[in-house]
């Protein structure tokens, strides 16, 4: 309740000011070529310098826009789906670029530079990315392992975090909304005579909502209450270069919308996360050259209340990720800017399903550990009108210790016996080149084309966990080899004229091995019937063909107007089963979760008055199962086209406070999920800002 007052005393202690200055974000330009990015080469470039597609989200539009989290950035840039069925209530969203479906290990996620998805599932946190810390988003699009390495198939997107300035600095921000919502996040930094520090801070509860398409008293709200706080440590000056230390922590508590009614008591579903974040890096530059050295350790608590029947059991999942990696960067030689690295990669997995109602303890664990070199040359030839771009990366991963086994068990695991032990180690190598070539033109405008390769492991918990799935028994397999991904592109970007823009981009993609559950052809007793035994195998070829065009206008300082156009053909060509063990060929299906067709606007106007943003966002119907069934009696197989209305207003109240009010799905279009679930509909908010 203390909690919950402080946000709406903070709201509303704005009333007697009424002077016009502060502005949510300035009058400058969001579409620029000239921002400097480092997510394509791992070098500072101006968009327009670089032989790739990327989107730079600049901070003026991050603030501008109706966002409730750091994947809601995301919405609107062209090539990229971002789901989050139940919105801020929803365990996982997934972010997804061009075509690769909804799996989260497909697009690798980053917060600067340092990967956030889990080599255990593949899965991004969102949740650990405070929104008052950011600077800019950089999202590269088509494959960029070759410098990231492994989940970058169809693309990343880095989180670039701002730096501290000399002087004390601060940001309070806290909101009200809908399901009696209330949230307030926090960042202050001070920096003097080199030295720097920063402390940040995020809470968020809500009363949730219930997404039961038939509400019943198994049936509750899905509920929400997180927090996150983070530390910065940091000295830095010209000739030593910078060193820094951060360290972030994530304690978020969901509920799962469900209710059990036991021998016992009430039982009420949920999802806990705890993650701890530790980050030590030092960049430095002397002449031409220039280094960087980087370290991070990640760890996640997990656990999660489950049933069967009258069974009740806690998944119990502690999940470490590290890593450390050196890089050098030379533009000394003439029309050249080589750079290379070394880099060391790690992760490991604990779970146990503990089960309160009999003595039975699940356990499966495992490791993955990676080392990676990569190369990289930056040829300028024609007087710096051309830039040819060879990269490699090669890497080599080990999975070891992978172990299932089970403890106290009853006649509800004894089915799972036979599969206990330990589990073969196995090792596997990735090449990831790239050959990319951009040519300036003149008056702001560019081509290119590349030719690239990406890959995304394995998650450990597909290779070392054996467990029950929907109809059957799914086995653990260490010899799971990577997805890879071979992409072609071209594009370009064109200044029609002054303040006006176009950047279409067309590719190819032929993705092979990926992982599909399948039918060993073996049968399991389960109680009196026999289930299917599964095991996740490499047997899908997938080929994608897509085009984006990008329109972006700004006629006088202040207005923006883009929209852009997104066409995605995702299809699966082989599918290398054996049917009659059981398994339906599903070559010629469509990915699911991949919309055909994507349709996305925007308005911004900033004045001295009133400030407006609207976004609108169409996507035509998706497939939720690979089969790519209609709908029936049975279920819900696809989601619908959909369009939707985002919108938000803000108003500077003298020079240190903004009062905003949004709105995301304005219109209230709501769908049904594949589990069933209703989608959240309109979310409404009102926002205090406030800047020293």
């Amino acid at each position: 309740m203390k909690f919950r007052f402080l946000g709406l005393a903070l709201l509303f202690m704005a009333g007697p000011l009424t002077h016009i200055n502060a502005q949510e974000g300035d009058t400058a330009k969001i579409y620029n070529l000239k921002d400097v990015v480092v997510s394509a080469t791992k070098t500072g470039r101006e968009i327009l310098q670089t032989p790739v597609r990327i989107s730079n989200i600049p901070i003026q539009s991050i603030k501008s826009a109706p966002v409730l989290n750091a994947d809601d950035i995301l919405k609107g840039v062209s090539g990229i789906v971002v789901t989050r069925n139940m919105g801020i209530f929803d365990k996982h969203s997934s972010v997804s670029a061009r075509g690769v479906g909804k799996e989260q290990a497909r697009t690798l996620i980053l917060i600067d530079g340092v990967p956030i998805n889990k080599l255990s599932t593949g899965s991004a946190n969102f949740g650990m990315i405070n929104q008052s810390l950011l600077q800019s988003v950089e999202v590269v699009k088509g494959p960029n392992s070759n410098i990231f390495g492994g989940n970058a198939m169809g693309g990343s997107v880095n989180y670039i975090t701002r730096d501290i300035n000399d002087g004390l600095r601060a940001n309070i921000q806290t909101d009200y909304g809908s399901f009696n919502t209330i949230g307030t996040r926090a960042f202050s930094s001070y920096g003097k005579g080199g030295f720097f520090a920063g402390v940040s801070g995020f809470l968020r509860k809500s009363d949730g909502y219930n997404p039961a398409t038939e509400i019943d008293s198994a049936t509750i709200n899905m509920s929400l209450d997180e927090k996150n706080g983070g530390i910065i440590l940091g000295y830095g000056n010209k000739k030593f270069g910078v060193i820094k230390a951060e360290f972030n922590f994530t304690d978020a508590l969901r509920g799962k919308g469900e209710r059990m009614y036991a021998s016992n008591g009430i039982v009420d579903g949920y999802n806990h996360y705890v993650n701890r974040n530790y980050k030590l890096s030092w960049n430095s530059s002397a002449g031409n050259s220039s280094f960087n050295v980087t370290g991070y350790i990640s760890t996640e608590d997990y656990s999660e209340i489950k049933w069967k029947g009258s069974d009740i059991y806690d998944v119990i999942v502690d999940r470490s990720d590290y890593g450390a990696w050196a890089s050098y960067s030379y533009s000394g030689l003439k029309n050249n800017t080589f750079s290379a690295g070394l880099e060391f990669k790690g992760g490991a997995v604990d779970g146990r399903d503990v089960y309160r109602t009999s003595t039975d303890r699940v356990i499966n664990g495992g490791k993955s550990n990676s080392l990676a070199l990569f190369i990289q040359d930056e040829i300028s030839l024609a007087d710096g009108r051309l830039l040819i771009l060879p990269s490699l990366r090669g890497e080599r991963v080990w999975i070891s210790e992978g172990g299932f086994r089970i403890e106290g068990g009853t006649s509800i695991t004894n089915f799972l016996k036979p599969y206990t032990g330990d589990l073969d180690n196995s090792v596997w190598n990735s090449i990831s080149p790239k050959l990319a070539a951009r040519w300036l033109m003149g008056g702001g405008s560019r081509v290119y084309a590349s030719a690239s390769r990406g890959f995304r492991p394995g998650s450990l918990e597909d290779m070392t966990r054996t467990g029950s799935i929907s109809g059957g028994v799914i086995l653990a397999n260490t010899s799971l080899r990577p997805e890879f991904i071979n992409t072609y592109e071209a594009g370009g970007d064109f200044k029609l004229a002054d303040g006006l823009h176009i950047s279409p981009s067309l590719y190819y993609s032929l993705g092979t091995d990926f992982h599909y559950a399948v039918n060993t052809g073996q049968t399991i007793r389960i109680g009196n019937k026999n289930r299917p035994l599964m095991s996740m195998q490499n047997v899908g070829k997938v080929e994608i063909m897509g085009g984006e065009a990008d329109v972006n206008y700004s006629p006088v300082a202040g207005l923006d107007l883009s929209a852009n156009y997104t066409y995605t053909h995702s299809k699966i060509v082989e599918y290398s089963v054996n049917e009659q063990a059981g398994n339906t060929d599903i070559t010629g299906k469509y990915l699911t979760y991949t919309p055909e067709h994507m349709v996305n606007g925007a308005l911004t106007w900033r004045n001295r008055y009133l400030n407006i943003n609207i976004m609108y966002r169409h996507m035509s119907s998706q497939y939720m199962n690979s089969l790519n069934l209609p709908d029936d009696e049975r279920g819900v197989n696809n989601i619908p086209a959909l369009d939707f209305v985002d919108a938000k207003v803000w108003r500077g109240l003298g020079s240190h406070l903004v009062l905003s009010a949004g709105a995301t799905n304005l219109f209230n279009k709501r769908y049904v999920d594949s589990s069933g679930m209703n989608s959240i509909g309109r979310f409404l908010f009102l926002q205090l800002t406030v800047n020293i």
